[in-house]
């Protein structure tokens, strides 16, 4: 079986294996292609606290500014921004960010993200005590068990028994629109006024070098000055070269701003 992460494997042609995370998922593409996605908040490959003042600051000037996710997954990721600007600004600095477009081309996971439940473990609730002053004030515990559909970790009992499902509040659910969407089909037809933020991250790694190039090219050519482009600890070596290649400058690891 040919499995890999976030949902691209129609352009992927290796081998990988899953990590255990929240949430480890594998679905069949109507070409018979086996995918799988996993994700976590507060994945360390970027300092979420330092990105989050970068934002306030790089955009203080815009009255809208639009973030852009892809390969959304369960949603961890989006609270994980969400999160990361309430924690480092204001009201008044921060609802202009707002709602976050999170784009997944599962539509099942899509679904499980519009639950308003969210599947977290012992880890992932340590990282969100650690990044925010009160993790209550996002999170209770659900008295429903959110079951993801072909969910890999349901099968280890020793991981299965320490996560739990909790509810996710309004500050958190009512600050993102989860949306089914391919990322070669929306990047053309980005609109942009220097207010851009995209996040497709530990997920362009898995492309062949001919699709990573063509998708930094359309966002070099769709994103103005000051927009900015977020990867991951997978992106760090070929697709962090396109970026710079095709005028990003990285402003801090894993965060690129158009020149």
């Amino acid at each position: 079986m040919r499995i890999t992460f976030n949902n691209y494997t129609p352009y992927y042609k290796k081998t990988t294996n899953p990590t255990f995370q929240s949430n480890g998922r594998t679905y069949k593409m109507p070409n018979g292609i086996d995918m799988l996605t996993v994700t976590c908040p507060f994945r360390n490959d970027i300092d979420w606290s330092k990105f989050a003042k970068f934002e306030i600051e790089n955009f203080k000037n815009k009255n809208e500014v639009n973030i852009i996710q892809f390969g959304a997954s369960d949603g961890s990721e989006a609270y994980t921004q969400i999160m990361s600007l309430l924690e480092n600004g204001d009201r008044l600095a921060t609802k202009k960010f707002f709602p976050i477009l999170a784009f997944d081309i599962d539509e099942t996971i899509v679904n499980v993200a519009r639950s308003k439940l969210l599947n977290l473990n012992q880890v992932d609730e340590c990282e969100i005590a650690d990044n925010c002053k009160s993790f209550h004030k996002y999170f209770s515990k659900s008295n429903n068990r959110l079951q993801i559909p072909n969910n890999l970790y349901e099968n280890f009992k020793c991981f299965n028994s320490i996560y739990t499902t909790y509810k996710v509040a309004p500050i958190l659910t009512n600050k993102v629109c989860f949306n089914k969407g391919d990322i070669f089909q929306l990047a053309p037809h980005l609109k942009d006024d220097s207010n851009t933020v995209i996040l497709c991250r530990n997920m362009l790694a898995y492309f062949p070098q001919h699709k990573i190039e063509q998708i930094v090219d359309t966002f070099s050519q769709n994103l103005k000055s000051g927009s900015l482009i977020a990867t991951g600890k997978l992106e760090e070596r070929l697709v962090n070269y396109y970026l710079r290649a095709y005028d990003f400058e990285e402003v801090m690891k894993n965060v690129f701003r158009k020149i």
